[in-house]
This record gives C-alpha cells, structure tokens and sequence, in this order.
C-alpha cells in the first residue's frame, strides 16, 4: 500500500510540476535534516539572504531532528509549493539531493551544483566502469557548477563534460569560513572554535583526515609501535592528535594512543578544525587543497598509493600537485611530520596555492550569490 500511495503522489507532483509557473526569484535548498546544513550550502545560503527580492528557502525533507525555523517541510502545503515555483535548485551531490526528483521537469530548472570539495580523485567520466548512459542523464540536468580556479574548471569540465561557461570559477563558498574575522563568524561557529579550544588547551593542534576508499582501509592500521612513535614526537612537540573520518569510512584504531575524536564537537563544519590546526595530516582527500588556504604545513601518508591510484585514480600526477613529499611509508611520514613543526612552508606550496585558488578575499559565496542573481 505505502508503495502504491508513493507512486501516486509521485505521478500527481509529476503532472502539477508540468504546468506549473516556476519564479526566478525562488530558489531552494534541499536538505535531508539539520546535519546537511553545512559547508558549501550554508554559506551560499546565507550570503543569499542579504540580497533583497528573493526567496531562499531551505526545504526539509528527511524524518532526523529539523530546525524549522530555518526552513520549512517538504511534506506540507507551503513546501510543495516552493518544490513547485522554485527556478533554482542548490545542490551539493547531484538529484538525489532533491525529493522526488524524478518527478522534476528540469528543462524548466536550472540546477546549481556546489560540489563538496576541489577534486583530486577521479569524478564523474573519469571513473573506471561507470554508467554513461546514466551520467549522460545526470549530468546534463546540472545548469552550472561552482570550481575554485583555471586549474579547478578544467579537470570539472573534464570529469562532467560541461562548457567553460558552465562551470563558474568563483571560489568555494565554505571556505569563506577560513579567511573571515572570528568576530564575523556566526554564534555557533565561534562556539566550535570554543569546543576546540577546551580540548587542545593550549597544545598544538595536528588533525589527521584520510579520505575515503572504495574497498577497505587495511593499509591505514598502525601498529603499536608505530603508535608509540607517533606518540613520543606528539608528546616532545606538546600537540594533540585530532582525528576526522570520512563519514562513510570506518574509524581506525589508535590504540594506546589518546586522540581527539573531532565527529563530537558540536560544531560539524571542517573549517572551524582547519582554522585551529597547525598541522593537517591527509592522503587524497581534498582537504588539503582547502587548508592551502592558510599557508600551514601539511603532511602526507598515503601507505596505498599505488593501489589507490589503479583502483579510483588521480586527476593530477599526485608528486606534482602535493605541496610536500608523497610519503608511503610509516617511517618516511613520521620524519616529515618531525619536520614540520619546525619548518616554513615551501614555495611550491605556495605556487600550488595559487594554482588551487584564483580568490583569496574571502568572498567566494559572494560572488556565486552574484552568478545566481544575475540569472533571475
């Protein structure tokens, strides 16, 4: 019965989205719950607020815990009628972002993907076996997408197959949050930084982000005497080891090693840990090409390297584009984490900056709010 009944809604949302008047000046933001209200979808959110004659809405679809004072629900009259008017979709994965979104007649939408990160891996047509009648599909439904530089909107045209006009290089709007004054941040981001602070009190913050696989992460376990190297170097510099999993990896276990579980602040946007690190730990996940952005030390470990790329695959020569050594091995990245509490930045980082990053104002959810606009 329940599939039945969800077929039927399906089809009448089908038939009414057909004919209804879509509105420029509508734009919404699908979120499953309150967790989803971060990173690039939150800052564009409220960048977009400032601007008169709009309405941007956040759409709630999921059944978690929702703050309804930033948004309304789906499943109400006002929220399908918002699902219905809205000429703008904000997404940050693809449709499956959007309720009901095979009942959407995207010729009369225009989608604005903001992606989740500056890619190093492979994407899109770029991963081995993919479907491409599907993203043939998929794909041309996106209007536009946001990248962070020349080097940026190359490899997302090439991983979507999209026009040079379609991919704005504008900046990502989440890392606004890494060049913005602590007293312009919102309440609840200061109270991250607080949470932070009450943990590492006083000590050198290191954060460790691997990224996530596709098959296991055996290549990630520490032995315990690696653990207690890795110890004995935190402890002689007076830093405290935070730790932050892809959330759909499996956590690694340190052992004897105390670290600070980083998924229990209160606070979930990874900006607010990388303004406090003094050093980021990482692998292939794009974080790094964030924390770029403040000119620290960043270290690799990629034990898997040679698999990682045969398997999934990098869109850079990753020697190239790493701003420091590609160490794979426990004894290689232990040395070059000695280092790096003791060493200036190089200037390759500072090139691969550049390269990563065409904006260093602080203003990039400004100037896709501005894109958008132009387009109501």
């Amino acid at each position: 019965m329940k599939n039945i009944l969800f077929n039927i809604f399906q089809l009448i949302l089908r038939v009414l989205d057909s004919f209804f008047p879509k509105s420029d000046n509508t734009l919404i933001f699908p979120l499953n719950s309150n967790d989803d209200y971060q990173d690039n979808l939150r800052f564009l959110f409220e960048n977009l607020n400032n601007f008169k004659g709009i309405d941007c809405v956040l759409l709630f679809y999921g059944k978690g815990d929702v703050d309804y004072k930033k948004g309304i629900n789906f499943y109400t009259f006002q929220g399908i009628i918002f699902w219905l008017k809205a000429r703008f979709i904000i997404i940050h994965h693809g449709t499956e972002d959007i309720p009901f979104s095979h009942s959407i007649d995207y010729r009369r939408r225009k989608l604005i993907n903001l992606w989740h990160g500056i890619p190093l891996k492979n994407l899109g047509y770029k991963v081995k076996n993919q479907n491409e009648a599907y993203l043939n599909s998929e794909f041309a439904k996106f209007k536009s997408i946001v990248c962070s530089s020349k080097l940026d909107s190359l490899a997302m045209r090439s991983c979507f197959k999209k026009s040079k006009e379609d991919v704005w290089i504008t900046g990502l709007p989440r890392n606004d949050l890494l060049l913005q004054d602590e007293s312009e941040l919102p309440e609840d981001l200061i109270d991250g930084l607080s949470w932070l602070d009450s943990k590492i009190k006083q000590k050198k913050l290191v954060i460790y982000m691997p990224t996530w696989r596709d098959d296991n992460t055996s290549d990630l376990k520490f032995s315990e005497k690696e653990l207690s190297q890795l110890k004995l170097l935190l402890e002689s510099e007076n830093a405290v080891l935070g730790v932050k999993f892809h959330p759909n990896a499996p956590p690694i276990d340190f052992g004897s090693l105390s670290v600070l579980n980083l998924s229990e602040s209160p606070c979930h946007e990874v900006g607010i840990f990388l303004r406090k690190a003094t050093v980021l730990i990482t692998d292939y996940s794009s974080v790094w090409v964030d924390f770029l952005l403040l000119d620290r030390q960043i270290v690799s470990y990629c034990p898997d390297l040679s698999r990682y790329i045969e398997t999934r695959g990098l869109l850079y020569d990753y020697s190239l584009v790493f701003p420091g050594k590609v160490n794979e091995t426990f004894e290689s990245f232990l040395e070059q984490l000695k280092v790096s509490f003791s060493t200036p930045i190089s200037g390759k980082q500072l090139k691969i900056k550049h390269l990563f990053h065409a904006f260093l104002d602080g203003q990039n959810s400004e100037r896709v709010s501005r894109k958008i606009l132009s387009m109501t």
